[in-house]
C-alpha cells in the first residue's frame, strides 16, 4: 500500500508569520531524522497541530520546524513546503531536509512507518537528484534524537534500501511525466520570463544546477541570475533559442531530456 500524504491545507496548517526561505538545490546534502519523542501523545493531524503551536508560540518560529513528518500509521504529513528551510537543526538548515517521526523513536516502528520514511526518503532523493546523506539528529548537535531504534534503523540503511521480499511503494511516474509535460503545454503562448513568479519557475530554478547552471535559490521569481542560468542553458544545449525564456522546447529539453 502506498504510504497516505496529508498536505498541509488538509491537516489545518497556520499561515507562516513570515515568508519562508528557500533552500539553494546546490547547497542541500542530506535528510536529517529526527523524533518527537512523545509516548503516548496525540497522533495523525493533532500531533501535527501541536508541533505547530509549540514551534510558532513557545519557540517562535515562523512556522512547524519539520519539513516533513511521518505518523505511526505510516502517513506522511507535510510541515514547511518542500524545499523550504526547516527550522529543526541547528546549522544545517539551510543545507539538509528534516523528517521527524511522529512518536518514540526508541520503541521499534510499525512496518507502515518504516514505509512512510522509505516513501519521503525516496521522494527526496529524487527531488535533489540522489546521492544524499541521510543521518540522526544526534549526528549533528548534542541529542538523542532521533531515539536508539530508529537511529540504528536509519544507520543500517533499511531507511532507504527495503529489505528483500519488502512491498517497495509504487511511484506512477508515468503520471508525474504526463503532469510535467501538461504544465509545460501553454508555454509557448506565455512562456516564462523575468519578473514572474510561481512555482513553474521555482520547479526552472530546483532543476537547474542538475545542468550545471546556477539560477540562484529556488525562490519562485525569475530574476536576471535565473534568465542567465536559462540562456546557458539553452547555449549548452545547441537547438535552443537563446533568450532566457522557458518556452514548451526549452521546458521539455529541462525535464525530459
Amino acid at each position: 500500500m502506498r504510504a497516505a500524504y496529508v498536505s498541509r491545507a488538509d491537516w489545518g496548517a497556520t499561515t507562516p508569520t513570515k515568508d519562508w526561505t528557500w533552500l539553494n538545490p546546490k547547497r542541500v546534502q542530506g535528510i536529517v531524522i529526527h523524533h518527537s519523542g512523545v509516548v503516548g501523545g496525540p497522533t495523525g493531524a493533532a500531533a501535527v497541530q501541536a508541533f505547530e503551536r509549540h514551534h510558532m508560540r513557545v519557540r517562535r518560529w515562523s512556522s512547524i520546524a519539520y519539513n516533513w513528518l511521518v505518523d505511526v500509521d505510516g502517513t506522511i504529513y507535510e510541515g514547511r513546503r518542500n524545499g523550504a528551510v526547516g527550522g529543526a537543526t541547528k546549522n544545517w538548515n539551510f543545507k539538509t531536509e528534516a523528517v521527524s517521526y511522529i512518536g518514540d523513536g526508541n520503541q521499534p516502528l510499525s512496518l507502515e512507518a518504516q514505509e512512510g520514511f522509505r516513501t519521503i526518503i525516496d521522494g527526496l532523493q529524487h527531488t535533489y537528484g540522489g546521492g544524499l546523506w541521510i543521518k540522526g539528529h544526534r549526528d549533528l548537535a548534542s541529542t538523542s534524537c532521533p531515539g536508539d531504534w530508529l537511529y540504528d534503523w536509519v544507520m543500517s540503511g533499511a531507511a532507504h534500501e527495503p529489505p528483500p521480499g519488502a512491498h517497495v511503494p509504487h511511484v506512477d511516474w508515468d503520471g508525474v511525466v504526463a503532469y510535467l509535460r501538461s504544465l509545460g503545454g501553454g508555454l509557448d503562448a506565455a512562456p516564462l520570463k523575468r519578473r514572474m513568479r510561481g512555482d513553474k519557475v521555482r520547479m526552472v530554478q530546483a532543476i537547474l544546477p542538475r545542468w550545471k547552471c546556477d539560477p540562484g535559490p529556488a525562490d519562485g521569481i525569475f530574476g536576471w541570475r535565473t534568465k542567465a542560468a536559462v540562456r546557458l542553458f539553452q547555449r549548452q544545449r545547441g537547438f535552443l533559442k537563446p533568450n532566457g525564456e522557458v518556452n514548451k522546447a526549452t521546458w521539455d529539453a529541462l525535464f525530459f531530456m
